[in-house]
């Protein structure tokens, strides 16, 4: 169509100001969700820590005296100390990983769904196709860090003439000793596919999962709800869509930790006739502690930032 021929709300969507104008508002969607994202996981680092604990724990060689998720949290809280144990395995990279896939997984979700929708209200479906693009997206841009987190999670521990006296590696040697050095050894010594994008496609199924069930039944309680756009909004509907999202996903989320330490599937296969389908659900209540309080703390930062940028709530 000639430009002649054009109306001027066309010629208007398709102006070079009008494109830079999309591409700062999705600079804000960006910076919104990012640093929510990280702030929320950050400061429950412990209940990810623990939840990775239960996850690997093997009850034919304990650990833990008392595997529950109090118990676990106790010993660690005793004998490595609650900042130390709890607060900081893993938190760089979990940190790191939380701005890269914060960003993407909720800071391209409202566009998404919009494109999906088109002039028309959303429906559930499009609210659940978008988080889980979104979702799948961040999650395969940031997949080496995920591997990361989790093992030095799952290595933390007490260190001693360069061995473990604590922890699920008590009496092996020290394997990482940081974020940038957990990241060298593993492409070093296990490469790119195998190593750091092990479990990939677990993962980023996971997150695909998660994050349709989180942003979908977040997205349509606020809209149900018929209540106020403010705090108690974003309260409420953070921590139900936490424990959906968790419930939902956390047979992938065993099996996907399972397969960053190194396991394959035909070991997780037999783990799970070993020990019963309730295995796959190990650890669910630090992960719907964690997960709805993550949302209750990450969905009404993310909104304030929003509402702070000048960007629509989701």
């Amino acid at each position: 169509m000639s430009a002649t021929t054009m109306s001027r709300t066309e010629i208007e969507a398709t102006s070079p100001f009008s494109v830079s104008l999309v591409g700062l508002g999705l600079v804000k969607e960006f910076a919104a969700a990012g640093p929510g994202c990280a702030a929320a996981n950050g400061l429950l680092n412990g209940f990810e820590t623990t939840k990775v604990k239960l996850q690997l724990h093997n009850n034919a060689n304990p650990v833990y005296s008392t595997p529950t998720t109090r118990g676990v949290m106790t010993q660690i809280a005793r004998e490595e100390g609650v900042v130390r144990g709890l607060m900081t395995p893993g938190l760089t990279a979990s940190l790191t990983r939380s701005m890269l896939y914060g960003a993407y997984r909720v800071g391209l979700y409202s566009s998404c769904r919009r494109w999906l929708s088109g002039d028309g209200d959303p429906t559930l479906a499009h609210r659940l196709m978008s988080g889980m693009f979104t979702g799948g997206l961040g999650s395969m841009l940031s997949c080496p860090l995920d591997v990361v987190r989790t093992r030095m999670q799952a290595d933390s521990g007490v260190i001693r003439n360069g061995q473990y006296v604590t922890g699920l590696r008590r009496g092996e040697a020290v394997r990482y000793r940081g974020m940038i050095s957990a990241f060298m050894t593993i492409l070093r010594q296990e490469g790119l596919k195998n190593g750091l994008y092990r479990g990939a496609s677990v993962t980023v199924a996971r997150a695909s999962i998660l994050n349709g069930a989180q942003l979908a039944s977040y997205d349509t309680l606020k809209r149900r709800l018929g209540w106020e756009e403010g705090p108690a909004l974003h309260f409420f509907c953070a921590l139900a869509s936490g424990v959906i999202a968790q419930t939902v996903v956390m047979p992938i989320d065993t099996i996907k930790s399972q397969m960053m330490l190194g396991d394959g599937f035909r070991t997780v296969g037999e783990r799970l006739k070993r020990n019963g389908v309730f295995w796959l659900y190990r650890g669910w209540a630090p992960a719907c502690a964690g997960q709805g309080m993550i949302m209750v703390l990450q969905m009404p930062l993310i909104e304030e930032f929003r509402r702070l940028l000048g960007v629509e709530a989701i």
